[in-house]
């Protein structure tokens, strides 16, 4: 997780809920499951998404960009997505 403050749905208020459920309305069913490996001891999840919670305009076209990104009709798969992401944290020295 960052290590900034986030606002997870959670703990969102309307405003905020409404806009986390509008960028998880774009994404693939396959991307709305939650992680194991992203789940923290006390149930909360990482996610890139809440690190910019701070700042709730740019989440949405964030998370909004991300979700149109990430639909299946696209030419690279999820799986290549993936390795993608991947390359560019490890590069970055990221846990993302």
């Amino acid at each position: 997780m960052p290590w900034i403050n986030v606002i997870t749905p959670a703990q969102a208020d309307a405003g905020l809920r409404r806009i986390y459920e509008q960028i998880y309305a774009l994404y693939p069913p396959s991307y709305r499951d939650a992680v194991p490996t992203l789940t923290n001891p006390d149930g909360s999840e990482d996610s890139i998404i809440a690190a910019h919670s701070l700042i709730p305009q740019a989440m949405l076209h964030i998370g909004a960009a991300l979700g149109v990104l990430y639909q299946p009709d696209l030419p690279l798969t999820r799986r290549q997505q993936e390795m993608i992401a991947a390359v560019v944290s490890a590069q970055n020295r990221c846990f993302y």
